[in-house]
């Protein structure tokens, strides 16, 4: 019997869940990667479906985006060079931030039949639910039917209401990479006019990373994105791409001179002589404002009148 996943791998680091179609069932997995918890549910067994929208900022989230700022000030208020190399620390926490903006609103999704109450797991976000709220109903409505207006009369299967169409971007996706093209460009103003550039060097390494993955998460939603945003977005990894390259590789030189200088005689990490330091950063900051600004004028362009 054929078998198809409703939705992609719902993951996390001790557990995982899948919901799928088999037929007239619905087999929902729940995996602490040490115990599985199988469920089959009958379609037509399905009384209703109730999803509740939470905020979408919870605990974990919050706590990545509050060690983003904390960090992020310790670095501008400690001495120039103490913690260059500390830097990566805001930047991850920033990405932990990031994703968990990306992931939007969170939810929680319950079948109930006659019997049971069983929460979805594999349904954690708002963009999820969304997706596979349409798919339920269809498969629902093929096999109960549709109920009419009145509420008294059971349609025929082929008069059941057919699913709305998907939205054609995603502006939350959108709205997170433009706007930390901003952001990223703000930070390196900070620096540059604080005199602390070494300081930002390998955070502003990190965001260029997690931008090289959200043009590339852009670029693979180009049906939903559009064309120009799209594009936009594959300008934007590669620029990040060609941008990272270049600061690593001064990165590299400025610390293969630094430990030579060590050998030779004390230096202090406030003494290292980053190469192109002043020179990267206000390049990299016109651009991120170039693009980060272009993006947004395409989006506000492009975007879907509210319903």
């Amino acid at each position: 019997m054929n078998r198809r996943l409703l939705l992609p791998r719902e993951s996390g680091v001790f557990r995982y869940a899948e919901f799928w179609q088999e037929g007239a069932e619905l087999l929902y997995l729940n995996s602490s990667r040490f115990s599985d918890r199988y469920i089959r549910f009958q379609i037509a067994d399905v009384q209703a479906i109730v999803l509740t929208e939470s905020s979408a900022w919870n605990f974990p989230r919050t706590l990545a985006a509050g060690s983003t700022l904390f960090l992020t000030l310790v670095l501008l208020m400690a001495l120039p060079g103490r913690w260059a190399l500390w830097s990566i620390l805001p930047g991850i926490a920033f990405v932990f931030a990031l994703y968990g903006v990306a992931r939007g609103a969170r939810c929680k999704l319950v079948l109930h039949t006659a019997v049971s109450a069983v929460t979805i797991e594999a349904v954690r976000t708002m963009e999820q639910a969304n997706a596979l709220l349409p798919v339920l109903h269809t498969l629902i409505s093929s096999v109960q039917g549709e109920v009419s207006r009145d509420g008294l009369t059971i349609l025929p299967v082929t008069a059941a209401v057919q699913d709305s169409a998907p939205r054609k971007h995603t502006p939350l996706l959108q709205r997170t990479l433009f706007g930390m093209l901003l952001i990223h460009a703000a930070l390196l103003a900070v620096f540059y006019f604080t005199g602390q550039i070494s300081d930002g060097l390998v955070l502003s390494a990190t965001l260029l990373l997690a931008e090289v993955v959200m043009g590339a998460i852009a670029v693979s939603r180009r049906r939903e994105t559009g064309v120009w945003v799209a594009a936009l977005s594959g300008v934007i990894m590669l620029l990040a791409m060609v941008d990272g390259g270049v600061l690593i590789y001064s990165i590299g030189n400025s610390l293969t001179d630094f430990f030579v200088t060590i050998r030779r005689g004390g230096v202090r990490p406030d003494e290292v002589d980053w190469l192109w330091a002043k020179e990267q950063t206000v390049a990299r900051a016109i651009w991120h404002v170039v693009v980060g600004a272009a993006g947004w004028v395409a989006w506000i362009v492009n975007r879907e009148p509210e319903a």
